[in-house]
């Protein structure tokens, strides 16, 4: 039985007050937290960056190469080792905050408590512990048994448990349907069908951490233990993700010719080519997926039957899925119109784009700042490679050796208003960019969200290489 500690380790979210920005958006995105520590070697808290500060600097001009203390929060709201689960959740909703360090008395940074997964658990844990009387059974019930107790439980799975609560082993709908297809007697213990070394989490387990695992090994049921090997909570995929669902739609652009990626895109669309071990847009959908995205629309043209045949009604990747198909190409935007009206926002993707950006962060940002489109922007310098003088007229009044020029690019990634949708004519050819400024030529409210985690597009051949490369360094 392979149990997986979840002593959560801070390491990866500390850093040092002198950290540039720059390299505080790298550790940042490896963390996952949301924020990073600032903190002394002797182990003081410093201060708390996030993400949303990261952003702002960033729109601000703000040069990546500054120290991360020059742009943190220096006096972060606090908490000592005593306080409760309930109180940190009651203060940090409070004061308006996500993350909570941890102090002890001298100052001394013990963790960092995550609004998100106090919030879940809050809901979780009950859920989790009423599970267990309804899904633990002996392991020598009889299969035909346990059919019956699965169907009562709903759960899709069984722990098989020990007298004293140890656990035994797990006992899937699926291992039982593999045994009667095997013409397994249904008198048989359940015990001889069960996998018996499951993966487990030992001790507590934030609920961000379970669904996680829970991905990454293709799990729907996490049995959680003490050290002793007892069954103490019955974790079920699909009760994280509801708590992770996005209340939005998202369409992804994948209708391109990839005329760049030639002749790699001959005879297979640009988002179905294989980055690493699976399709590009297979892994935009993942990614949709994990962020609790449940409706997507693929927009279509060139070879659509390629995508069409791998992903079906998006059943097996976990989503829903329908396709519009663009008869003759539309544009960046045009092709939006193809599909129905959404009831609510909804996040638009170039199908070139390969991303870890926060689905969710985005659609925060969007509400917050009331826009009716937000743009992703990625930050984007171009070393000049030579001394620039300036001048008026023949005098000179400065110098610069190579500066660095810095510009916000468009990233291809958007939250759109329904009301957006009705301002994209109808079978004609219109880009995003068209469709921005019209609605900046009419004074509607469009914003910029930056884009400080991975994010590529896969346009040209060396894009294309770069991909590979970062999926084998485990950058993606």
């Amino acid at each position: 039985m392979t149990a997986l500690h979840f002593d959560r380790s801070w390491e990866d979210a500390i850093i040092a007050p002198e950290l540039p920005i720059e390299d505080a958006i790298s550790k940042l995105d490896k963390a996952g937290t949301g924020a990073l520590v600032l903190r002394t070697p002797e182990g003081r808290l410093v201060g708390i960056l996030t993400d949303g500060d990261i952003r702002r600097a960033i729109l601000r001009g703000v040069s990546l190469e500054e120290p991360t203390r020059s742009i943190a929060k220096l006096d972060p709201l606090t908490a000592g080792p005593a306080i409760s689960s309930n109180d940190a959740l009651c203060l940090m909703v409070e004061h308006q905050i996500d993350h909570l360090p941890i102090v002890d008395k001298e100052g001394i940074f013990r963790s960092l408590l995550l609004r998100k997964d106090l919030a879940a658990e809050e809901g979780l844990s009950k859920t989790a512990g009423e599970l267990l009387p309804k899904v633990t059974v002996s392991p020598d019930l009889p299969v035909v048994a346990a059919m019956a107790r699965l169907d009562e439980a709903g759960t899709g799975a069984l722990a098989l448990c020990s007298p004293d609560g140890k656990l035994i082993g797990i006992l899937t709908d699926g291992d039982i349907r593999r045994a009667v297809l095997r013409g397994v007697s249904l008198e048989e213990p359940s015990r001889s069908i069960a996998n018996l070394d499951p993966i487990t989490a030992e001790g507590r387990v934030s609920a961000t951490d379970a669904l996680r695992l829970m991905t990454e090994r293709d799990i729907n049921q996490l049995p959680v233990v003490d050290r002793d090997g007892v069954l103490t909570q019955f974790l079920l995929r699909r009760d994280l993700a509801q708590e992770n669902r996005l209340d939005v739609s998202a369409v992804i652009m994948a209708g391109g010719f990839g005329k760049r990626l030639l002749p790699l895109t001959e005879q297979i669309p640009k988002p179905m080519l294989p980055i690493g071990d699976r399709p590009l847009l297979e892994r935009t959908i993942e990614q949709l997926r994990r962020s609790g995205i449940q409706e997507v629309n693929l927009t279509t043209h060139y070879l659509p039957e390629h995508i069409v045949e791998h992903f079906g009604d998006g059943e097996a990747f976990g989503v829903r899925l329908s396709y519009s198909r663009e008869d003759h190409p539309l544009g960046t935007a045009g092709g939006l119109r193809q599909g129905s009206r959404p009831a609510g926002p909804f996040l638009v993707l170039n199908g070139d784009v390969l991303t870890g950006a926060s689905f969710e962060r985005m659609l925060h940002y969007h509400r917050e700042n009331a826009a009716e489109l937000t743009v992703g922007v990625r930050k984007y310098e171009v070393k000049v490679p030579f001394g620039v003088v300036e001048s008026e007229d023949a005098r000179v009044t400065g110098l610069q050796e190579k500066p660095a020029l810095s510009f916000l690019i468009n990233a291809g990634i958007y939250v759109l208003e329904p009301v957006v949708y009705d301002l994209i004519p109808e079978d004609t050819y219109f880009d995003m960019t068209d469709l921005i400024q019209k609605m900046l030529s009419d004074n509607r409210s469009v914003v910029s969200f930056p884009i400080i985690e991975y994010w590529l597009d896969v346009g040209r051949h060396e894009d294309y290489q770069q991909a590979q490369e970062d999926v084998r360094n485990g950058r993606i």
